[in-house]
């Protein structure tokens, strides 16, 4: 009977190490594909970024492959779980990011259309910068000139959706003057 205990022990080992390899893989394969800022937002280990960033300079499919298996086992030294958190919450700055990026194309191109009507609803509020980006954007349309002025009313656009206590508060800031 222990020889039987003891084969279904080794399985039960040799289980749980393919799945930590799977999920040390997985994890690696993720970390080949991310971007470099997204990379350079995790925390990381000197000793693993330097790993991460060796495997990341192959260019070579073959020796990628072999590289992203060397990552796996190196990353198997590590905790995994903290690593694979941080690269959730990088993933889902992404997201949020690219919302907030879409958010602020909507408006833009609404308070360019609108005018000054749209800018009553605008989330950041109507401040002194705003009607003269709206205007020089529409002129700029109009006259068929490059969108300059229309990429300088999407980053305020999106500084304010970012940030729409700070372009409140100075708002309020003039109006008690």
């Amino acid at each position: 009977m222990s020889t039987g205990d003891d084969r279904s022990a080794r399985q039960i080992a040799k289980g749980k190490r393919r799945r930590a390899g799977d999920r040390s893989a997985r994890l690696a394969n993720r970390l080949m594909k991310l971007s470099l800022p997204a990379l350079g937002k995790l925390a990381l280990d000197p000793e693993l970024r330097e790993v991460i960033d060796r495997a990341r300079a192959i260019t070579s499919l073959v020796a990628r492959r072999r590289a992203e298996r060397t990552l796996a086992g190196e990353l198997r030294r590590h905790d995994l779980a903290a690593v694979d958190e941080q690269l959730s919450k990088v993933h889902e700055s992404e997201n949020t990011d690219t919302e907030l990026f879409h958010q602020a194309e909507q408006w833009r191109a609404r308070l360019i259309e609108q005018g000054m009507s749209a800018a009553a609803e605008f989330p950041g509020g109507a401040n002194e910068e705003l009607p003269r980006l709206v205007d020089a954007a529409r002129q700029e349309r109009a006259s068929g000139r490059p969108p300059g002025a229309a990429r300088a009313l999407f980053r305020h656009v999106i500084e304010a959706l970012r940030n729409p206590q700070t372009t409140l508060a100075e708002t309020d800031d003039d109006e008690d003057d």
